[in-house]
């Protein structure tokens, strides 16, 4: 299967935007979240995560480092 890279910088800004969504919903007091919007949204995550990843494979987009494994 192909996957079209050329999506890629939309699909990370709206990953970026999503989390930090998720981390202000987060934010509120317990009694006051949305549990609904909170799955939905993590949900939707998950999904586009994985397809970031699978596009960052492809184009050999280097996100650990090569010395520690950590994040970059």
């Amino acid at each position: 299967m192909a996957i079209n890279t050329g999506f890629y910088s939309i699909f990370k800004g709206k990953l970026d935007k999503m989390k930090d969504d998720l981390k202000s919903e987060l934010e509120r007091a317990k009694s006051d979240r949305r549990r609904y919007v909170i799955k939905d949204q993590i949900k939707q995550i998950k999904s586009l995560t994985k397809t970031v990843k699978e596009m960052e494979s492809v184009m050999d987009i280097k996100t650990e480092c090569p010395h520690c494994g950590g994040k970059l």
